[in-house]
């Protein structure tokens, strides 16, 4: 939890010297490793998966 934060203080800071590059990348890079981010899209994918899994079997 550590990590995201350092990252997304660290686009904050760019983001107040102006380097607008630097910030969105680091806001992306600090929400996909949150626990919203990948794990979630993870989670989503699988879930996905197993929905076409049953609708293949249910033909």
């Amino acid at each position: 939890m550590n990590e995201e934060l350092i990252l997304i203080f660290g686009a904050l800071a760019s983001f107040v010297q102006g380097e607008i590059g630097i910030d969105i990348s680091g806001l992306v890079i600090g929400f996909l490793f949150s626990p919203y981010g990948l794990p979630m899209i993870g989670a989503t994918a699988i879930a996905f998966i197993e929905l076409i899994n049953e609708k293949i079997k249910a033909i």
